[in-house]
């Protein structure tokens, strides 16, 4: 999407474009049920908390409303009829504005929205009074055109982004399990107790020290520790830690593995796409353990995994590595389609 042009940008008194009122109370036992929307200071769902019949002080469609309490500067574009709590500031047109230009005032309330909070809020007076900076013609008056024709432009990506999000999501592809049998992790890894490495005895380098953690590759520090290195190439299974208990990661380069750690050498032609399929079959092999329970490595190695076979019975890691680089290449589409939208 194409950055936008602020040269001719400029200040605008929110109070001279909008019409501001304040919402009324209205408490849970008084509401009524229905299908009118109740907007609070939420942040979520366009703000709407209920849905009332109540219809004694509605405010029009075509809105924004703003909460100068709770969540402070959260504005949302209203497009019916709906009631406003105490807690919301409602913004109605002087002059008829299009839903796209609303649209594209949200973000601007909402940076205002960010000097103000629980014990500072932005109540109706000083609303009034704050400016808001917007695209303005050679006349000075704000550019309603320019802000409807740059959001219909946005909202046509963001339709086009989501359509293909979700081909990617409709696009998964499915497994067939009948040919899937278990399999002894002895038979497939030779499982192998990493090392204790105090962080008192860690010496400063570029090593990866691998710890039970769920995160970062399971790299806790690095380190210029040589005596127990293992090569890249091979899996690190977590057997202990009450939370990382099963989590594997691939290991492309040499490490440390900790002493809460297994590291476990293939017996077959380990890439990164099997291990990456791999990875959560191990993390489920590990539930019927517990902190109390490690699962150590003679455990770990009499535990079964269940994978897809090929013909002969024997585990099928051509179709193992197929299955991941698809998912990747689909990563792959999703991520670059969210990136449009920046």
């Amino acid at each position: 999407m194409s950055d936008l042009d602020v040269t001719l940008w400029k200040d605008f008194r929110i109070g001279d474009l909008f019409q501001i009122e304040k919402g009324t109370r209205l408490t849970k036992q008084h509401m009524i049920p229905g299908s009118i929307p109740f907007v609070g200071a939420s942040a979520k769902n366009n703000g709407i908390t209920a849905f009332i019949g109540n219809d004694s002080c509605l405010h029009p469609a075509g809105s924004i409303t703003v909460s100068y309490n709770g969540s402070v500067g959260e504005a949302f574009y209203q497009n019916r009829e709906f009631w406003a709590s105490d807690d919301v500031n409602v913004l109605i047109p002087f002059q008829p504005i299009s839903m796209n230009s609303m649209l594209f005032i949200l973000p601007v309330l909402k940076s205002i929205g960010r000097r103000y909070g629980y014990n500072n809020k932005w109540r109706q007076a000083t609303m009034l009074n704050d400016c808001i900076i917007l695209p303005s013609t050679s006349q000075g008056e704000p550019d309603w055109e320019y802000m409807d024709s740059y959001m219909q432009r946005t909202m046509k990506s963001a339709v086009s982004v989501i359509n293909e999000l979700q081909d990617v999501e409709l696009g998964q592809h499915s497994m067939d399990l009948s040919s899937w049998r278990s399999f002894l992790i002895q038979d497939l890894f030779v499982v192998t107790k990493g090392t204790r490495l105090t962080r008192a005895n860690m010496i400063e380098g570029t090593t990866p020290f691998v710890g039970a953690t769920l995160e970062n590759n399971g790299i806790t520090a690095y380190v210029g520790n040589t005596e127990h290195i293992h090569p890249g190439g091979v899996m690190t299974v977590a057997y202990n830690g009450q939370k990382a208990m099963g989590k594997a990661f691939w290991q492309p380069k040499p490490f440390w593995a900790s002493d809460d750690v297994n590291v476990l050498y293939p017996k077959f032609e380990l890439t990164r796409e099997i291990a990456l399929f791999l990875q959560p079959l191990f993390w489920e092999a590990s539930k019927p353990f517990s902190y109390d329970d490690k699962w150590g490595k003679e455990a770990m190695e009499r535990t079964p995994i269940m994978l897809p076979t090929d013909p002969q019975g024997e585990p099928d890691w051509q179709w193992m590595q197929q299955y991941i680089e698809r998912a990747l290449k689909d990563a792959d589409r999703m991520v670059e389609a969210c990136r449009q939208l920046l």
